[in-house]
């Protein structure tokens, strides 16, 4: 058998070790990421900012690499001289990337003497514009005389720089890069849009779907990508809003029947409300069964306007107590309405065979303040889970008023394991004299949980005038 010779690790350079042995600007890092940029200027800092001039571990390995080409120990790269004054160049003028290392230095005055090589380097502008962000004020004065006449010299180099300039609009001297920037900027071509919306800070993001929205750099399909699946609430809510503007009664279907679909029930609410200035209000009916109450209520709006009746529509739905596939959004609705018979038809529903259809009858019953405690008492022996915690919920306000005997058999070992866990829950809500009194004998229960709060309530000590029973 062959044996297997080892492979040495793979040595990958970080862009600033690249540019210190001379790597061009475009081989050290991606130009066309603003964070790359944002991310050289901050390794740069922090490697000159080193006063030893011994090597770390990393860097010794990194040499390993650079064998034959140079040296990534930054004790050579270039500083700034106290005697005479300006930068130990290695030659005059100095070669590009040396001129970026020194853009990036961590000494100001020589970030300002750098700045007098930038004259006619297209490739140095990201940096320039960097600085006239800087800390030191000097620095930043003339950093934006220079980079002001770059930007005018050019109209489509200052475009490319807008997702730069909006990165840099994050810091306290930022804003400057970014008006400066637009203001030169003709039009911006659509593909510039691309960075904004991947960026990895929310505050980009969002300022990029601003500015994308405001110079009309995103096509429908692009808007109702980013309305239905950006993980910024602001950048859904402002491509929706741009969708929606373009919704006219002859705009293509196309542009609303992906928001009608949207999981964000805010986005579906606009569309929905949409659907009247579309010419389209008449399918609002297929959205008052909708899981969401806002959603619901766009619909009913949107139909009242076309003159239909959504009342009717929600005593069809809900006139047969045994439908099957009832949805329940449907039994909200009607109880939303303010129809006078909605009590009556909800009643019967809630014997419905569906679980979820008696849980959202329960839930209706309540918004029309028609259940009774009794009728409380005896859903929370339902098989259906949500019910009962709806049940549960209701009766809080009343535990002191149900019978003690009825509160302690939910708690029986038989009962399953739901029902015992709301009955736990209420009588959590009751005195701790009850509590101490029903849990005594659950201790060792087979439910965790129920084990777990009679042994809290036999160590719990009495308030001083002792306790309710």
């Amino acid at each position: 058998m062959r044996k297997i010779i080892p492979l040495s690790p793979t040595l990958r350079l970080p862009p600033h070790d690249l540019l210190l042995l001379g790597e061009p600007m475009t081989a050290a890092l991606d130009t066309a990421d603003p964070e790359a940029w944002v991310d050289l200027d901050r390794r740069i800092r922090s490697a000159t900012a080193r006063r030893s001039g011994g090597q770390p571990l990393g860097a010794m390995l990194r040499d390993r690499r650079a064998q034959g080409t140079g040296s990534v120990d930054w004790a050579t790269a270039p500083r700034w001289d106290e005697e005479t004054l300006d930068v130990t160049w290695s030659r005059f003028p100095p070669p590009e990337p040396e001129n970026a290392i020194v853009l990036c230095h961590d000494r100001w005055q020589a970030r300002e003497a750098a700045l007098a090589f930038t004259v006619g380097r297209p490739a140095l502008l990201p940096l320039l514009l960097i600085r006239c962000a800087d800390s030191h004020p000097q620095v930043r004065r003339r950093a934006r005389r220079m980079a002001g006449r770059a930007l005018d010299a050019s109209a489509a180099m200052a475009s490319q720089m807008v997702p730069l300039a909006l990165r840099l609009s994050l810091r306290p001297h930022g804003g400057w890069a970014l008006e400066r920037v637009m203001a030169t900027a003709g039009p911006l071509p659509t593909g510039l849009a691309a960075p904004f919306h991947t960026s990895p800070l929310p505050r980009v993001r969002i300022l990029g779907a601003r500015l994308s929205v405001e110079r009309e750099l995103l096509a429908p399909a692009e808007l109702a990508e980013l309305a239905l699946s950006s993980p910024d609430r602001a950048v859904r809510h402002l491509c929706t809003a741009a969708l929606l503007a373009q919704v006219t009664a002859d705009a293509p279907r196309q542009l609303l029947d992906p928001l009608l679909h949207a999981s964000s029930a805010v986005t579906r609410s606009s569309a929905v409300t949409a659907l009247h200035r579309a010419g389209r209000g008449r399918e609002a009916a297929a959205y008052l069964s909708d899981p969401s109450a806002r959603v619901r209520s766009a619909a009913r709006l949107v139909l009242t306007l076309e003159g239909g009746d959504p009342a009717s529509y929600y005593r069809a739905l809900c006139a047969d107590p045994r439908a099957p596939g009832l949805p329940p959004g449907a039994l909200f609705g009607l109880a939303e309405s303010g129809t006078p018979d909605a009590t009556a038809l909800l009643r019967p529903l809630a014997a419905h065979p569906e679980g979820r259809v008696r849980a959202a009858a329960l839930a209706a019953l309540l918004m029309t303040d028609a259940l009774s405690p009794d009728e409380l008492m005896a859903a929370m022996e339902d098989p259906h889970p949500p019910l009962v915690r709806t049940a549960r919920k209701a009766l809080v306000p009343y535990v002191l008023l149900v019978p003690e005997t009825w509160l302690a058999s939910l708690l029986a070992p038989g009962r399953p394991r739901h029902v015992r866990r709301a009955g736990l829950r209420l009588l959590c809500a009751h005195s701790l004299g009850l509590r101490k009194r029903v849990l005594a004998a659950l201790e060792l229960d087979e439910d965790p949980e129920v084990a777990h709060e009679a042994q809290r309530a036999r160590y719990e000590p009495l308030p001083p005038n002792g306790s309710r029973s």
